[in-house]
């Protein structure tokens, strides 16, 4: 069986200086893409030199060469086959999306309870006003005449004003029936003020008569026309036997 000795093998021996014995030309030859050598006195280190200059790629065949042991030629290596594609894995589907909740209806507003409406005022309480009302208008005209700035209507005084209208009815002074000062029915009625005058009168049946009398005294005159005060109230009150008590009260 022929051998295949390769040019490896042989260039390896060669060096190492194993193999140096002549080879018969009939038992060894070099065939290759047509480069052919032939010869009865060459040695593996002879063939080796002509073949590097020949044709350097060439392998040698040969029989059985003293010394030497051919390598069994080399099966081809099966191509690798081609690992097959790693399959993709399927995309995971997407969850769909968390629907909404749909907005909470707002609660219809409750309606507010109409106001209860203010108890309409009394016959006294309309008359008192509307005298009140007078009387302010007349000061501010006595005022003006004298050149002074007019006086703010406060109804809190005003009330307080009733207040010591009623009062005069049982004690005609400037001392309340308790004995206290006219000014502290402003107190009580939480009205804060830095100074307060009182006028007092009873019997004139309108306005226009009790400013007449009013401003015929030097010392209710003074009072209203005091450039001090800033707010007036007015009280009126008229009892059973219908006799008219009247009250102002000024403060600043």
């Amino acid at each position: 069986m022929m051998k295949r000795f390769s040019l490896f093998v042989l260039a390896t021996l060669t060096a190492a200086g194993a193999l140096t014995m002549p080879v018969n030309a009939q038992t060894c030859k070099v065939i290759q893409y047509g480069c052919v050598m032939k010869g009865s006195c060459l040695n593996i280190e002879d063939i080796l030199k002509q073949l590097s200059v020949c044709c350097p790629s060439l392998s040698v065949e040969c029989t059985d060469i003293p010394g030497t042991e051919c390598l069994p030629e080399t099966p081809d290596v099966p191509e690798t086959p081609d690992v097959p594609e790693t399959p993709v894995a399927p995309e995971t589907p997407v969850a769909p999306e968390t629907p909404v909740a749909p907005e909470t209806p707002v609660a219809p507003e409750i309606p507010v309870a109409p106001e209860t409406p203010v108890a309409p005022e009394t016959e006294e309480d309309d008359t008192n006003t509307s005298y009140a009302d007078q009387v302010v208008a007349l000061v501010n005209q006595e005022r003006a005449k004298n050149g002074l700035a007019p006086l703010t209507l406060d109804r809190s005084i005003g009330a307080a004003a009733l207040t010591r209208a009623k009062e005069t009815e049982i004690s005609f002074s400037h001392t309340r029936p308790d004995g206290s000062s006219f000014s502290t029915v402003l107190s009580q009625a939480g009205i804060s003020y830095r100074g307060a005058g009182e006028n007092i009168a009873w019997g004139q049946r309108s306005p226009e008569e009790v400013m007449n009398g009013w401003m015929n005294s030097s010392g209710h005159r003074a009072n209203i026309l005091n450039s001090n005060f800033t707010k007036i109230g007015v009280g009126h009150y008229q009892n059973a036997k219908e006799t008219n008590y009247w009250v102002q009260l000024f403060t600043y």
